[in-house]
C-alpha cells in the first residue's frame, strides 16, 4: 500500500513535537548522533541529533507509537 503525503504528514508533525525540528544538529555530552525515527507502516519519518541515550530515545518512541498507532523504533541505517 503507498501513502499519501497526507496519510504521513500526522505522524511527522508528532515526531517533530516529540524530538525537535528535523535535521537537528546538536553538541554536548549526552547528544546521541544521526538518529532516524522510522515505522514499518510510513518509513523514514525524523532524523537528526537527540539530547539523551538510547533509553530515553526509546521512551519517546514509546509515546509516539501510542499518539500515532503505529511501532515507531530507531531505524538503523548503516551502508
Amino acid at each position: 500500500m503507498f501513502y499519501s503525503v497526507e496519510d504521513v504528514q500526522p505522524a511527522v508533525q508528532v515526531a517533530t513535537e516529540l524530538f525537535g525540528p528535523v535535521g537537528n544538529m546538536m553538541e554536548g555530552k549526552h547528544v546521541t548522533k544521526n538518529v532516524i525515527i522510522g515505522t514499518r507502516e510510513f518509513g523514514k519519518m525524523w532524523y537528526g541529533d537527540v539530547d539523551g541515550d538510547m533509553e530515553f530515545i526509546n521512551g519517546l518512541c514509546n509515546v509516539l507509537s501510542q499518539r500515532i498507532g503505529c511501532t515507531a523504533m530507531v531505524v538503523e541505517d548503516t551502508f
